[in-house]
């Protein structure tokens, strides 16, 4: 491949990556997604989480574990979640309202889709787009609910509005189009907003937003029970490999990368032929290398001795072959039975094996010894 098209490969997975874990698609709200607790941004929780502290409220977080609601929770704030509410979460809220607790829900977001759509629909309520789909800044309060501390208005800052039953009480907006509602359910109340901007950090910097959330308090008892449900936000179990690779978006992205390389390589490489053996293990040394490096290895020692008690084993063996005698004979018996049928040969033999047996020869003679045993076979 061309080292530009590799280039551009290259670039096109990078940005395809990047589109997964930095693009819009995990979120369909510019605030949704960053209302937690835990974030301390413009857009977090952390401020209200803190002022509740300080209120004197016992605030906790819903986090690391299983949904579950205590009965002895005032009051349970979600804001924004970002992961959807299951219909079987969804039933769990609405019957804890029912036993008396108190639900404070904010989502903007609209749409069956919205991770708090099936919250909201537990207590029949829906969102839509405001008119002309044109940002609500400042929403009217239209009941004197929200007069201790005095509120006249809140800021929004949000293009969604609430589709109410007959049962819920406009808060602020319009009665047509409310943005905050009220809701008695059973022993319990919900507040529903379709703004997260009220309750942000930045937003609680407002004066008659800081004057709405105290309003809402009333219902709480002082020093009661604050519950923010982080659980939706994705605090819901300790962080390991399998959830980072299939619940996160660079997980997702990583996954992507791993099989785009696996394709590329798959397409784009070679078969693997036979193996090809070096040169070096193709290359056998023959017999006669293996002879002259044991004949020079036996030189350098000086072992005459040795190879001629070798030969004379091997021309025994020869021989009893040559005269169809068995090799166990003894050198004297190997001799007279040679003798009977072939006399003259019988002396040169014994001649031979009389010569063996004497002391070293040197190189030469024992050349010529083994010469003159090669030319008896021979005959």
């Amino acid at each position: 491949m061309p080292r530009r098209d590799m280039i551009l490969l290259v670039a096109l997975f990078v940005a395809l990556a990047a589109l997964i874990g930095l693009g819009p698609g995990r979120s369909t709200s510019t605030l949704g997604s960053n209302a937690s607790s835990h974030i301390s941004g413009p857009q977090g929780a952390l401020a209200l989480h803190r002022w509740f502290t300080a209120l004197g409220y016992q605030v906790e977080r819903l986090e690391y574990a299983a949904f579950t609601l205590n009965p002895t929770t005032d009051l349970l704030v979600v804001l924004g979640p970002r992961e959807r509410y299951t219909r079987e979460e969804a039933t769990a809220v609405r019957a804890w309202v029912t036993a008396g607790g108190t639900l404070l829900l904010a989502e903007e977001r609209l749409g069956p889709s919205a991770p708090a759509a099936p919250l909201l629909a537990a207590f029949d309520l829906t969102l839509a787009a405001t008119q002309d789909g044109a940002h609500l800044t400042l929403a009217p309060v239209l009941q004197p609910i929200l007069g201790q501390p005095a509120t006249t208005r809140l800021d929004a800052r949000t293009a969604s509005v609430l589709v109410a039953g007959a049962a819920c009480v406009p808060l602020a907006g319009t009665t047509a189009a409310p943005v905050l509602v009220g809701l008695r359910h059973g022993e319990g109340y919900v507040f529903a907003s379709s703004a997260l901007y009220p309750f942000s950090n930045v937003g609680l910097r407002d004066d008659q937003n800081a004057a709405m959330v105290l309003n809402l308090l009333r219902r709480i008892p002082q020093g009661g029970r604050v519950v923010f449900d982080e659980f939706h936000h994705g605090f819901v179990g300790e962080t390991n490999l399998r959830s980072l690779l299939l619940e996160t978006p660079w997980g997702w992205a990583a996954i992507y990368g791993c099989l785009v390389g696996a394709g590329y390589l798959v397409f784009t490489g070679r078969r693997f032929g036979r193996p090809v053996p070096l040169r070096a293990e193709t290359a056998r040394r023959s017999s006669a290398e293996y002879l002259a490096s044991m004949a020079g290895l036996l030189r350098r020692a000086g072992k005459h001795a040795y190879v001629r008690d070798h030969y004379r084993a091997s021309f025994k063996r020869k021989l009893a072959k040559h005269y169809g005698l068995s090799p166990d004979l003894d050198e004297t018996t190997l001799v007279t039975t040679i003798a009977q049928t072939h006399p003259s040969q019988a002396q040169a033999v014994a001649g031979l094996f009389a010569r063996m047996a004497g002391p070293p020869p040197d190189e030469a003679a024992l050349l010529k010894l083994v010469g003159e045993a090669d030319t008896l076979l021979e005959r």
